[in-house]
């Protein structure tokens, strides 16, 4: 990919170009320049955990429940898979994303993600723990190829080369080190050149991540992380972060699931995704990155 000369920005993660209403921009826009410059949330947004998170979805029952929150186009996680397709359309779009790649979702679960990125490049594994989650995922994306393990302890499980790995709902909620372990494999089963694309659904400077902090004890917050953080996360393990896409701007309170006016807030959230001017302020975000 051509890529611009790299120049300082005052904005972290500069590279946040705009979601599907900038489908014009070319793909050089992934070679601006990434700011890191580190915020006052860090460290008091990644609470302790007595478990690893490797733990959290084996229970009976989860795999269920989780696909039935995001399938919910009234709640607050169905609203953001919505949009979130139309993202993730306009990366792929944007990197020439080809049917001749191969491609890994980490931390799979239902399958969403697997079923949607499989549909541009049919080479897909699909990887998780849960055997409930890819149970699900199986009677979703019969085409797939779906491993259950874990790939930090057994990188053999899924060696790659991989053009694509995505990972989504997976690094805010996980451990430091769980995060460290598996940045690691993706360096080594990605090709390089290839692509890294995660999300991160609770960011401390938006408005729900406000009122979360305004409402919440360290003790209790939930995990959060900001733009900078998830870059410079990315940096260190060898990633270059070169887009950010933010989406989610509107609050919602608990669990998201009885939200007022779900149409008129899905209009308002579709025409707001990809914002460059509103990124701080995004709910959730998607960080484009490279292994060069």
């Amino acid at each position: 990919m051509a890529r611009r000369k790299r120049r300082r920005s005052q904005t972290p993660c500069a590279s946040a170009v705009g979601g599907p209403s900038n489908r014009a921009l070319k793909v050089s826009t992934y070679g601006s320049s990434v700011s890191t410059k580190s915020q006052s949330f860090t460290r008091s947004t990644w609470p302790s955990q007595t478990r690893s998170y490797r733990e959290s979805h084996l229970g009976p029952g989860k795999g269920k429940s989780y696909d039935e929150d995001l399938r919910d186009r009234t709640a607050a996680k169905g609203l953001e898979w919505i949009v979130e397709q139309q993202l993730l359309a306009s990366i792929l779009d944007r990197m020439s994303a080809s049917s001749e790649w191969s491609f890994a979702d980490f931390a799979c679960g239902t399958g969403r993600i697997l079923e949607f990125i499989s549909a541009k490049i049919p080479t897909a594994v699909g990887i998780d723990i849960s055997p409930e989650m890819l149970g699900l995922a199986r009677a979703r994306c019969p085409w797939a190829t779906l491993i259950q393990g874990d790939v930090t302890a057994d990188p053999a499980l899924a060696p790659g080369p991989f053009d694509l790995i995505t990972a989504f709902r997976f690094f805010l909620n996980a451990e430091p080190t769980l995060r460290s372990q598996v940045l690691t494999w993706m360096r080594m089963a990605l090709r390089q050149g290839g692509w890294v694309v995660a999300n991160f659904h609770r960011n401390p400077a938006s408005l729900r991540g406000t009122y979360l902090r305004a409402r919440t004890s360290r003790a209790t917050r939930p995990a959060m992380m900001s733009v900078s953080e998830a870059c410079e996360m990315l940096k260190v393990h060898g990633f270059t972060p070169r887009q950010v896409v933010g989406y989610s701007f509107l609050p919602y309170r608990r669990d998201g699931r009885k939200q007022l006016a779900p149409s008129v807030r899905r209009a308002v959230e579709t025409r707001l995704a990809g914002n460059r001017a509103l990124l701080p302020a995004a709910g959730s975000f998607i960080v484009v990155s490279s292994l060069d």
